[in-house]
């Protein structure tokens, strides 16, 4: 019984050294990717948070997308690295932290101070016009705050919060002490179509017409009240738009429509147990209605309400899992089992469901680790960002005496939860069952086998050359040249000349850079940056991977010494970086139009970024922090003639080259940038083709349900895209939370995550999360990361209560994989395969931008 405990208990409390974390791509990009000395930046994959063992599927892993959404600012405007972090704020009140968010951004200085004083409720009074004037509706989000100095002036200093009063950690029907917190949110959005009108595209530069007819209402007549509680909810501020459903209400107390925007409204400000009252007052109740009632019964763990309802009038996969949960709190554990091996036999992807099964199977009085491991192998497998699963999976190899692997899972278990004392004694368990190894010999020098390839380079002397980041931190790098080669130091030409195929090793040595061949002989010694260099353009280098995958690389090769540690460059023209690039970010089966479309996007965005690290030596990164690049080792016959055949061209705005933005999945409906990242760009908001632009934002309830039911479109097409692209959802444990956010500030237990503002798409750009003693706020791209992993930040979320009737897990039901601008890579191939030529795939993903060919305009 003790051993079941232990087990349960992982699952039940409430709580990142990865390649890419927080705060997500963005952040990484605009401070640098210094890594260990045995990292290869240029090869992790994982875009939000995983390390690389726990990537998304190959599959799905090709088709990501530039990560960093803006031009770094000048040193002058960024802040230090010191003030990458959360740091107390003036006046705050007791009990209550309060911070600063601070993070290297376009917009320096902090992007919020929490909290300021509430918003007046009248926060958007042009829509109080005359109903006989005619009106124009601007649907832009507001621009981006100013720079800011590191230290900003606090004149005035926002006005202190009364106390937050202790929240205890049981259960409770009164809704949390929420206290709103404004942020620079965009202006509203208009709710109904108007009558007698036009409207655009609602993108960042859309305007919308109105002129109404004599006796006709204003676009608040949805009703009034209900539009504007929608409206509200859209700009951040939730409470005032749950006061305004409650007014509702009143009149109407069984109204499905008011009572279920209600109920997912409590839901997402952590009032549980009110949701559940909104959907019982529901009548009549249909089978859906029945279904919800039941779901959000069993997430606040009313067991009696939950199992009165039963048997359901139409029972599914979902609602036999959740059934399962409930038995499981029940301690009905066979029950239980019964019941998640009859739900995954009707859906088999659920992670969760293969966790809770292996947890049963492993405990009494079963005790089969065979079978554990598998369930919990299965769950990993399934989502690889699901760390809670390390621990259980490792013990059931310790159990069955696999030692080795088991330290392998518990080291990785004890990295993210640090203060699990379960996991520390499992891992000294593990190590002390381990034979010793004989330690003292330093690691040989790695030897590259394999020949690289020869390859038809491009003759063409104009064309723009890019200099692409391979790696940076290094101590000791590997190269393998592919025939006589020329060593070359600035300034100074020929230095050293090669006979032919040779192994090299790069090292520092004081402040210059050491480089020897294979017969440990130096051959070179420089204060200043070498390039390999070939005088056949056909030729190509291998550069070692630390991680064991060498890749080989056509043009140039530079080295040199930054922070004391060897940098990688990669130097070649436009053209044939694309090769490496276009078949790492999209599929080369995929239907060629769309990959000549993606070849002129990659071709704009690189254009438009050429330089941007340019104090670090390169200008781009080598890895989705720019775009996913795999040299010549990852080019395909049919990525190369798609960029063959668009050679030169790309796109414009502005009579710049178009920052052309694109990800793997939109889940069926853009953003603009104003939204994602808080820059304004030409990138605007746009529906899938087979579905209609909106003119009026959803109501939390309407997207919710536009989310679970996977309307068709160009996105989902079968073989196009990744099933868990285009609809997900995610169970991320409390105690994983907070493991991922334990450096950004202690705000104890957490007790709700709460959307602040969405676009128009309905993707999140801020979140609070409140715990019993404060508040925290992520914004952006590295919600993602914070939340557990999320693939995109187009997402509901819901809490599921554990026995202490606080939440053990975050649900997130979302849509889409990645940021959301520009191209929906799987939209794009949709397109293709229904016949749309590459320039109409472009024209509706990138409806601002003009096409051009030539040399590019700087």
């Amino acid at each position: 019984m003790l051993l079941v405990l232990c087990v349960i208990s992982l699952f039940s409390c409430a709580a990142p050294p990865a390649p890419t974390s927080d705060a997500a791509a963005h952040t990484r990009a605009q401070a640098g990717f210094q890594e260990t000395e045995t990292a290869y930046s240029a090869y992790p994959a994982a875009q939000n948070s995983a390390p690389p063992s726990e990537t998304p599927p190959a599959s799905v892993n090709r088709t990501r997308s530039p990560a960093n959404p803006a031009p770094q600012p000048p040193p002058s405007e960024t802040p230090p690295a010191s003030a990458n972090r959360m740091r107390p704020s003036a006046n705050p009140a007791p009990h209550l932290p309060v911070f600063d968010v601070f993070d290297r951004s376009p917009h320096a200085g902090p992007f919020l101070t929490l909290p300021p004083a509430q918003p007046p409720a009248d926060a958007a009074p042009w829509l109080a016009f005359p109903p006989d004037k005619p009106v124009a509706i601007l649907a832009q989000a507001a621009p981006p705050p100013p720079a800011l100095p590191v230290n900003p002036p606090r004149t005035p200093a926002p006005p202190a919060l009364p106390s937050m009063p202790q929240v205890s950690r049981k259960r409770s029907d009164a809704p949390l002490p929420v206290t709103p917190l404004p942020h620079p949110a965009p202006p509203a959005l208009p709710h109904q179509e108007p009558p007698g009108g036009g409207a655009g595209a609602v993108g960042p530069f859309s305007i919308m017409s109105y002129s109404p007819s004599p006796g006709s209402q204003s676009p608040l007549s949805r009703s009034g009240s209900e539009a504007r509680g929608i409206e509200r909810y859209y700009q951040g501020n939730a409470e005032e738009s749950i006061r305004e459903f409650e007014a509702l209400l009143q009149a109407e107390p069984e109204n499905q429509r008011i009572n279920g925007e209600l109920a997912r409204l409590y839901a997402e400000t952590g009032q549980g147990r009110r949701a559940a009252e909104a959907l019982e007052r529901i009548r009549p109740r249909s089978a859906d209605a029945e279904r919800e009632l039941f779901l959000a019964l069993c997430r606040v763990g009313d067991d009696r309400k939950a199992l009165a309802l039963l048997p359901l009038s139409q029972e599914t996969a979902e609602t036999l899992f959740y059934e399962a949960l409930l038995r499981r709190d029940r301690g009905e554990w066979e029950k239980a089992e019964s019941l998640l091996r009859k739900s995954l036999g009707a859906e088999s992807f659920r992670p969760l469901g293969w966790l809770l099964l292996g947890e049963i199977l492993a405990g009494a009085p079963l005790f089969n680790y065979a079978e554990a491991e598998t369930c919990f192998r299965t769950a990993l497998r399934q989502d690889a960002e699901m760390r809670i699963a390390l621990f259980p999976l490792g013990f059931a190899l310790l159990r069955q005496r696999r030692y080795q692997e088991a330290h392998s899972y518990l080291s990785r278990a004890r990295r993210y939860f640090p203060a699990n004392s379960r996991i520390a004694e499992s891992l000294a368990e593990a190590a002390g069952m381990m034979p010793l190894e004989s330690g003292g010999k330093a690691p040989e020098r790695r030897r590259i086998s394999a020949v690289p390839p020869v390859v038809r380079a491009l003759r063409q002397p104009d064309l723009v050359t890019v200099r692409v980041g391979l790696m940076e931190g290094q101590t000791l790098v590997t190269v393998k040249t592919g025939g006589p080669y020329t060593l070359k130091t600035g300034g100074a030409g020929a230095v050293f000349n090669g006979n032919g195929s040779e192994q090299l090793w790069i090292s520092r040595q004081n402040s210059r850079l050491l480089i020897q061949n294979q017969g440990e002989q130096t051959v070179l010694a420089s204060d200043t940056p070498v390039v390999l260099a070939y005088q056949n353009p056909d030729t190509t280098t291998i550069v070692g991977g630390s991680n064991g995958e060498d890749r080989a690389y056509r043009g140039s090769i530079e080295f040199r010494i930054a922070e004391s540690r060897v940098t990688v460059i990669n130097i070649l023209n436009i053209e044939e970086y694309l090769y490496g690039v276009i078949p790492a970010e999209m599929p080369s089966s995929w239907p060629q139009e769309a990959l000549k479309a993606q070849a002129i996007a990659a071709r704009s965005y690189t254009l438009a970024y050429l330089g941007q690290y340019r104090e670090r030596g390169f200008d781009l990164y080598g890895s989705v922090l720019s775009a996913a690049y795999r040299g010549v080792t990852g080019e395909a016959a049919s990525t190369t003639a798609a960029v063959d055949a668009t050679r030169s061209v790309y796109l414009t705005a502005g009579g710049k080259p178009f920052r052309a933005y694109y990800s793997a999945n939109h889940g069926g409906y853009s953003e603009n940038t104003v939204s994602v990242w808080g820059d304004e760009t030409f990138n605007a908001a746009v529906p899938d083709k087979l579905a209609a632009p909106r003119t009026a934002a959803f109501s939390l309830d309407r997207l919710a349900r536009w989310i679970q039911d996977r309307p068709e479109s160009y996105s989902s097409m079968p073989n196009l895209h990744s099933t868990q692209a285009y609809r997900w959802e995610k169970w991320v444990s409390v105690e994983e939370i907070q493991s991922r956010n334990a450096e950004y500030g202690a705000i104890g237990d957490i007790l709700a995550i709460i959307s602040r503002g969405r676009g128009i798409s309905g993707r999140i750009h801020d979140i609070e999360m409140r715990g019993s003693l404060g508040v925290m706020r992520i914004k952006g791209d590295r919600i993602r990361s914070r939340l557990g992993g999320l693939r995109s930040n187009l997402f509901t979320i819901q809490a599921k209560l554990g026995k202490n009737g606080a939440p053990e897990y975050f649900i997130f039901q979302g849509a889409g994989w990645g940021h959301g601008v520009g191209l929906d890579q799987s939209g794009a191939a949709g397109m293709a395969q229904a016949g749309f030529s590459a320039e109409q795939i472009l024209a509706h993903y990138y409806p601002l931008a003009e096409r051009t060919s030539g040399a590019p305009r700087r």
